[in-house]
């Protein structure tokens, strides 16, 4: 059962406004799809919580947006996108990393090493806005919330939270994100640090059964008058397909074609299925020039 949602909220008189998530189903599909490492697991399942909160600012049914890292370490970085219809899909660089220290497959952060985060917007009738700056800890939430700060002059407060087993099966997974409007009263924002201070992590909360709207009203928005403007399901679903892969090949021109005219086995990044094209395939498409 797939009870994964994104939430718009607004909280004290419209001072603050708010995004929440929990995607637990769409990260165990990714997790399954790519056979991700433990440590993979954590830092898609993070950027894919993120992606699907931040698509909320976008206007056009066709529109998406990409969150990606990339650093100097091990990790490499990872990918994740999400459609204005809650449409997410994602890949990781480095998917099935293992580090000889068992706590460190915990540790993203930590072995994406240096590097950046960037987001790409775009509006499909739109020349796509892109902001990059540079990762603070590779935690995900603490980069998103520099992001916000240094591109778009926004402060925000940016949770993002995943449990997996040994087995990397994905417990939990959900996140929230929340913006200061110029105008907030001091006091309230004050009043909001100190609550998400003292939140326990969203992931066990979560593991205990709580929604993410059951986070939001005991911990986060404790004493803070608040309400939904907003509600839609998501889910991990790749648009990749066959006529995709063709046209794509199409735009290779002739003289490249020849040079795959055996036959190609694409695979799509976003979610490991693999398009056959064969020897006959090839020449219709070369015909079709």
């Amino acid at each position: 059962m797939n009870n994964d949602e994104i939430l718009r909220l607004t909280a004290s008189d419209n001072q603050f406004r708010i995004f929440a998530v929990q995607c637990t189903t769409s990260v165990q599909k990714a997790r399954d799809l790519h056979d991700l490492s433990p440590i993979s697991t954590l830092l898609l399942g993070r950027m894919l919580a993120a992606s699907a909160m931040m698509s909320w600012d976008l206007k056009h049914p066709k529109a998406e947006i990409s969150l990606r890292v990339d650093g100097d370490g091990a990790l490499q970085g990872a990918v994740a996108i999400c459609t204005a219809e809650g449409k997410m899909r994602g890949y990781a660089q480095n998917p099935k990393l293992f580090l000889d220290n068992p706590a460190d497959n915990l540790k993203p952060g930590k072995h994406l090493g240096k590097g950046t985060i960037t987001v790409i917007r775009n509006d499909a009738k739109k020349t796509p806005y892109t902001g990059t700056c540079e990762l603070v800890s590779g935690e995900i939430a603490e980069d998103l919330a520099a992001y916000y700060l240094q591109s778009e002059q926004i402060d925000t407060a940016v949770n993002l939270g995943i449990l997996i087993d040994q087995d990397a099966r994905v417990r939990s997974c959900g996140g929230f994100i929340i913006q200061q409007l110029p105008f907030a009263d001091e006091s309230i924002s004050e009043k909001l640090r100190n609550n998400i201070l003292a939140t326990p992590n969203i992931s066990d909360l979560m593991d205990m059964g709580l929604n993410i709207v059951d986070i939001l009203e005991r911990f986060v928005l404790k004493g803070i008058t608040w309400s939904i403007v907003d509600r839609r399901e998501i889910e991990y679903a790749c648009s990749c397909s066959r006529e995709r892969f063709a046209n794509a090949l199409r735009m290779l021109g002739k003289a490249e074609l020849q040079e795959l005219v055996d036959g190609i086995k694409p695979i799509c990044h976003y979610c490991n299925t693999e398009y056959v094209f064969s020897h006959n395939d090839m020449i219709d498409i070369i015909k079709q020039l």
